[in-house]
């Protein structure tokens, strides 16, 4: 029973480790109208900024199907397609961003069993795997919003 205890109480420090060593972007994600409409969505909706960069790189053993760069937020985002037919459904595409400082941490002691935090460290790795192999899109905040207007999540809101 003592040896059941201990594996349960190690499984989440196993996941951490993992989660650490095992998320890598592996090259440019397709270009897919998805993925485009998803973004256009994410600026009108999120942004402020005149021009937006985004590096959209596919990933292996990750959250989701892509690890996306937003370089005038400094944000790391996860992205997950989604099925063909689901227009309109695009803020369900994204499911967790990590902003440098916000949700950086020194050291991995720091993370203290947080699911919402990752290394400074990590996070300059996944940055500099997104500028590297990731594919550039560069949406203006007008552009975007033409494309996809910005919405209310409900409409009685």
């Amino acid at each position: 029973m003592n040896s059941v205890r201990i594996l349960l109480l190690a499984i989440p420090l196993l996941v951490g480790c993992a989660h650490e060593h095992v998320l890598h972007v592996t090259g440019a994600y397709p270009d897919t109208p998805c993925v485009r409409r998803c973004l256009d969505n994410y600026v009108s909706n999120f942004s402020t900024n005149a021009t937006n960069h985004f590096y959209v790189g596919a990933v292996h053993g990750g959250w989701g199907d892509a690890l996306v760069y937003w370089k005038e937020e400094r944000t790391i985002m996860d992205y997950c397609e989604l099925v063909p037919g689901s227009e309109g459904a695009e803020p369900e595409a994204w499911h967790h961003d990590l902003k440098l400082d916000r949700d950086t941490v020194d050291t991995q002691d720091d993370i203290e069993g947080s699911t919402y935090l990752i290394t400074h460290r990590l996070w300059v790795d996944w940055m500099e795997q997104g500028l590297s192999r990731g594919r550039e899109y560069v949406l203006t905040l007008e552009e975007a919003r033409q494309r996809s207007p910005k919405r209310k999540i409900r409409d009685d809101l």
